[in-house]
Parts: C-alpha cells; structure tokens; sequence
C-alpha cells in the first residue's frame, strides 16, 4: 500500500514478547521514545485482564517496524496441479492459473525468516504488545496463543526515521474510539450496555418513548420521546454502579468491573428487574411522568414542562435517587419530584438553569450539581461540600425553604 513495504505475518505471544521492543526507534532521543513507552505501560492493564478472563479474546494486527539483522522471504509456489481440487465438478472445468496469477501467489504467500539480530519494534498496537508481555510473564499457558502481525520495512535513518514517524502519528492520531451509542448497541461485555438495549427491547413501558441518538440531547421539538438511549444508559450505570455521584462516594457493583466484564446472568436479570421497576415506581408516583404515558406527548417548549423531561432534569433525578437509595430515603426523594414544581416556572428553577436575555437554558455541571445539592439538602440527607460549593451556594442565595 503506498511506497510501504510490508509483510502480513503471525507470531505467537511468546515471540511477541521476547522480540518486540516497546521503545520504537523513531527518534535519535531516547528520552522522545520513552515517553511513548511511559504513555502506553499505564494503560495496558486494561487488556492484561481482558486476554486473562476473556475466552474469546481476538485482536487487530499489530504494526510492527522492522530493521537490521538478516530477514529473508522463501517464496512458496502453487501450481494448477494443486488448485485441481477446487476445480468445478459439475461443469468439468479446471481452476487454472494465467501467468500474471501465477506471478502474484508466487510473490505473495511464503515464510519470512528472521535470524533474531533483528530490531523489531511496536508502531500500532502498544498497548496490545505490552499487555502480550504482561501475560506471558505471569502464565506461560498463553505462549502460544497467536496473533496477526504486520511488518513495515524501517530504516534507521534520519529520513527513515521521519517516514516511521509520520506512520506512527497516522495510525495513532485517526484512530477513531467507538462511541458510546456504538458501545451501547453492540458491547456484550459492558453490563450497562446489555442492560440498556434489553430494556429498550423488552420492556412495555419505555419501549417506544426511548430515542435512539448519538449525543446525550433531546431536540426540543421532539415530542414522543421520553428520554435518549445514553442518557437512559447513564442513568443505570449509576443507580447500579459505585461511580461517584457528583464526586460522592456510593455503593454499587465495582464501576469498571460492571462496565467491562459480563456478569452472570442471573446477575443481569435482577438488575435488569431493578432497574424497570425503579422505572415504574417513578412513572406511576410523579405526575408529569404520569400524564406523558397516558397523552404520549410533551411540549419540551413550553416552561411549564417539567425538567424531567429533558436530559439536565433527569440527570438530576438519577443522581439524587442514587444517593438516596443509599441513604434510606428513596420514598423522601420519589414524593419529592411528585410534589415539586420541577419547571422553569418554578423561580428557583429558573434563577438555576435559564438564561432570561437569551432565553436559553444553562446547563453547566456546576449548575447541575448546584441544584443537586440542593435537593439532598432538602432531603436532609448529608454530605460533604467544598468551599467552591459553598460559594456556589452564597452566590445563587436560594435557601431549601423556597423548595
């Protein structure tokens, strides 16, 4: 591919980790190519535990420089003599091979031979090569699992040096990271996500009121949706996990463990069946979600809507229910959104989230956890506040009587 020359191998993860360097030369400093390798070492754990636990473990290619030492390429040949097994049958035909053909497999498939003087080093695929040598230093069982590798011919040049550079950015710079809609629909070790998409599916009550989007916002004008699926997403990784709340420690089933590991299913059923009947406590005790199920509609224009209705709103409700569940006092906190005039007609609602020249809404996380705060203040449910907090607080001037 370009004016590359390369050569689509495999290698066990033994060779892996006795060959392949973590520090690629592509720099006359060695301290510009170590802190590449400083970069990598503190994020390989991630992968040591997914090819430890992970029976169906399967990589990308790695891209791996390659220079000095004595490598050599044996061709193999296929004659028409052994493709005569592929022929058709039926129509009593031979797969034959015109001369260009003949030329292109003979050139193609073969044995690279490296003497072992060779530098070999890691260009795409870090983290995977590091977590390669983590493995096999602690369990000698993965030596021979194997892997796809792909060798680029490298010089250790000043030029070449640049050209590996400049492959090295590439790779590393446009790789694009899945998105979490992409995560949600498609990740089956994520048990946030499995119990997302399980819900949009089967259960009644949100299946035809969740909006499947990209980003976190509901457009105003949508009027048949009652939230999206990330934020729905969000809203159960944190009724489920020990995330911290607006930085308040909570309980919960270990954050990054729940979120990259699959659990048991009978693990995910209950949380599942914990999650919709939360969901169905809510929608039958807080009126506005109520009147949405029977009408099947809201105006996210008007500010008499509740604030339940858009993502700010319900990232409030999910955080203060979080810390209320771990406190005793879901029932305090359900009443409380029932009760209260959750709207940007409500003053305070209004002084916290809306911008009265542009009549835009202000959003900020500090405003959030402003109104956050309040809430558990209201609920008598205790907590530590910084002084940026507590400035916060003298700044807006709203006291929980006016709650």
């Amino acid at each position: 591919m370009g004016d590359w020359f390369y050569y689509v191998s495999l290698m066990s993860f033994k060779e892996i980790s006795k060959r392949v360097s973590m520090v690629p030369d592509i720099h006359k400093s060695e301290k510009l190519s170590r802190l590449i390798q400083r970069e990598v070492s503190n994020r390989s754990t991630d992968i040591v535990e997914y090819i430890q636990t992970q029976d169906q473990r399967f990589f990308n290619s790695l891209i791996l420089g390659i220079y000095g030492g004595k490598p050599r390429w044996h061709e193999f040949s296929i004659s028409d003599t052994e493709l005569s097994d592929y022929s058709n049958i039926d129509n009593k035909e031979s797969l034959e091979l015109d001369e260009s053909e003949q030329e292109y497999f003979d050139s193609s498939i073969g044995v690279l031979v490296l003497n072992g003087e060779e530098k070999i080093f890691a260009i795409d695929g870090q983290h995977r090569t590091k977590a390669i040598q983590e493995v096999v230093k602690d369990d000698s069982k993965f030596n021979n699992e194997e892997i796809t590798t792909i060798f680029v011919a490298h010089r250790n040049t000043e030029e070449g040096m640049e050209r590996t550079r400049r492959l090295f950015s590439t790779l590393n710079r446009y790789a694009k990271p899945v998105g979490k809609s992409e995560i949600i629909a498609i990740d089956e070790e994520d048990n946030s996500a499995i119990i997302t998409r399980r819900i949009v599916e089967q259960f009644p009550l949100l299946e035809e009121i969740v909006q499947f989007r990209k980003t976190r916002s509901i457009n105003v004008s949508e009027t048949k949706a009652f939230t999206n699926i990330i934020v729905l997403y969000d809203f159960i990784t944190t009724l489920l996990t020990d995330q911290k709340v607006f930085n308040i420690p909570v309980k919960g089933y270990p954050y990054k463990e729940f979120t990259t590991r699959r659990a048991e299913e009978e693990v995910l059923e209950e949380c599942q069946k914990f999650i919709e009947n939360l969901f169905l406590e809510l929608f039958e005790k807080i009126p506005p979600l109520n009147s949405f199920i029977e009408v099947k509609e809201v105006d996210r224009r008007d500010r008499s809507t509740s604030l339940l209705f858009r993502p700010v709103g319900q990232n409030i409700l999910y955080s203060v229910l979080k810390i209320s569940l771990d406190n005793g006092k879901k029932e305090q906190a359900i009443n409380f959104f029932a009760q209260q005039d959750f709207s940007l007609e409500n003053e305070v609602w209004k002084k916290v989230f809306l911008d009265e020249e542009t009549g835009s809404m202000k959003t900020t996380k500090t405003r959030q956890k402003f109104a956050f705060q309040l809430i558990l203040k209201k609920l008598e449910i205790r907590f530590k506040q910084t002084d940026k907090d507590k400035e916060l607080f003298e700044n807006f001037d709203i006291s929980i009587d006016q709650l």
